[in-house]
Formats: structure tokens, C-alpha cells, sequence
């Protein structure tokens, strides 16, 4: 799903699938990112098994779960906390990676970017960052939506800080896969 070229050039598109495009479908969304979060983590235990070791079979499943994670945050982020955005940019790093997401109808959408090569990627043990960043931006995110819904309404100023969340995690996940296909050493 998502193109990385040799000068780390990033594009992906697709379509919201339909299952859980519904506005109504809110609730079914947030449980999705908790359901593919908790898949992730036990296939990734399962693969390292006794070995210890990672294949690239197993590596392209990890990309699979993170991608599509990807998709339910990026609907998320439209359908539920910021339906007039069109077109935004996530940077890190002063620029140095940065990303595009534009919205188009019917559930199109698309992310284009890269990270330059001043760009100091870390590198990370999967299983690190997974329960470390990744596990702390998730919770953050179910945080943060949580304090905002306590009195049953979320301000736009809330809606803004929910969406900067997603953002980060949204620049994360790609960071990862990115790291994942082209940096991370089979272990």
C-alpha cells in the first residue's frame, strides 16, 4: 500500500473501506484501532517465537497491521474530528520528514511526502518501539479523546488536540514502515 522509492519518497492512496466508512460507524473505528493494535502485538510475539528471529514474511504481516491501522486513523481523523480538512501537512523534525494527506470524495484519499536524508531516523528495536512509543501514542490518543467526551460534547478545541494526535501516530506508523522495509535487520 504505501510506495517508498529509493530517495525515500512516500506515496499511498486509497479508498475508505466501506464496512466502516459510515458516519454512525464511530464506535465500530475506535474499536478497530484497539483490535488491530492487540493483533499486531501477538502476531509480532508469535513470530518471534523460540528463534528470535524475524522473517521477511513476517516483516510484510507487521507492515500490514500498521498499515492498516494507518487506514482507520487517517478515517477516523476525517470522518470523525476534522470533516472540513481537505488537505493537511504532518511534519517532524523542522520539515525534514514531512507528509500530505488530501481528502477527495467518496472516501478517497492520499498521502504523499519524504523524508530527507538530514532527516536522523532512529533506529529502533521493533519490539521497543511497539511497546514503548507506539503503545504510549496509542493510549495518549484513547486519552486524550477520553478527557475530551467526560462531559459528552467535544469542543473543536478538543477535536484539535485529538487530531494532532492521530497526526503523530499517523507519522509514526509510516516512520515505522519505512524503518521496517528498509532499515530493520532480519533478527
Amino acid at each position: 500500500m504505501i510506495e517508498i522509492t529509493n530517495d525515500f519518497q512516500i506515496k499511498s492512496y486509497g479508498r475508505f473501506p466501506e464496512v466502516l466508512s459510515e458516519q454512525t460507524q464511530f464506535k465500530d473505528r475506535m474499536v478497530e484501532v484497539s483490535k488491530l493494535y492487540k493483533s499486531m502485538g501477538e502476531s509480532y510475539l508469535q513470530h518471534l517465537g523460540d528463534d528470535a528471529k524475524i522473517s521477511g514474511t513476517e516483516k510484510k504481516d507487521l507492515i500490514e497491521y500498521l498499515e492498516n491501522i494507518l487506514i482507520v486513523l487517517v478515517m477516523l481523523r476525517k470522518l470523525d474530528f476534522a470533516q472540513s480538512d481537505e488537505e493537511v501537512y504532518i511534519r517532524k523534525d523542522r520539515g525534514l520528514f514531512e507528509l500530505r494527506l488530501r481528502f477527495g470524495e467518496g472516501g478517497i484519499w492520499e498521502i504523499t511526502g519524504g523524508i530527507r536524508p538530514e532527516y536522523k531516523m532512529k533506529q529502533r528495536v521493533f519490539k521497543d518501539w511497539f511497546n514503548s512509543d507506539f503503545s504510549n501514542d496509542i493510549k495518549t490518543f484513547y486519552a486524550v479523546y477520553g478527557n475530551a467526551g467526560l462531559d459528552k460534547t467535544i469542543s473543536p478545541d478538543e477535536k484539535i488536540q485529538i487530531t494532532k494526535q492521530i497526526d503523530r501516530i499517523i507519522a509514526e506508523i509510516i516512520e515505522m514502515i519505512v524503518y521496517i522495509e528498509r532499515f530493520m535487520l532480519f533478527q
